[in-house]
């Protein structure tokens, strides 16, 4: 890795796997590097602008303002918060392209392979993301 700075979009859940993968891209964005942290959440399915579907897309838009405060510290890069609401992996992969960032990085669940192929997050960037994607597995 040169010493060049670079941008990173970070899918983050608020998880263990998730906190790793923030310092990992930050090691990676190098210093004076931007990492994008994007937490999304997919829309509650129902009817657009009734008021049950206004409630749970507020409750959505509470829980991941509360995810993004726990991103963790990391010294030398710009950190920004994104949170957004539609599908996962299609929010992260748009984030990736609209910021330019030369690699989304990604914490994975540890579900098995058959869940894996059924459409995690993770799985689906590797397919959509049109910029390299490294996954960070759970610890032992």
């Amino acid at each position: 890795m040169s010493g060049e700075a670079r941008t990173i979009v970070v899918g983050f859940d608020g998880s263990p796997t998730a906190e790793d993968a923030v310092r990992f891209a930050a090691e990676r964005a190098g210093t004076g590097g931007t990492l994008y942290v994007v937490y999304a959440y997919d829309l509650p399915p129902g009817m657009l602008g009734g008021p049950t579907y206004e409630h749970a897309v507020a409750e959505h838009k509470e829980h991941g303002r509360r995810v993004l405060e726990d991103v963790p510290a990391v010294e030398g890069v710009q950190v920004v918060t994104e949170l957004l609401g539609g599908h996962p992996a299609a929010s992260i992969a748009t984030v990736a392209e609209t910021r330019g960032a030369d690699e989304i990085v990604v914490g994975s669940r540890g579900f098995s392979p058959l869940r894996g192929a059924l459409g995690s997050t993770s799985h689906e960037l590797l397919h959509r993301a049109g910029r390299p994607v490294t996954v960070i597995p759970p610890k032992d």
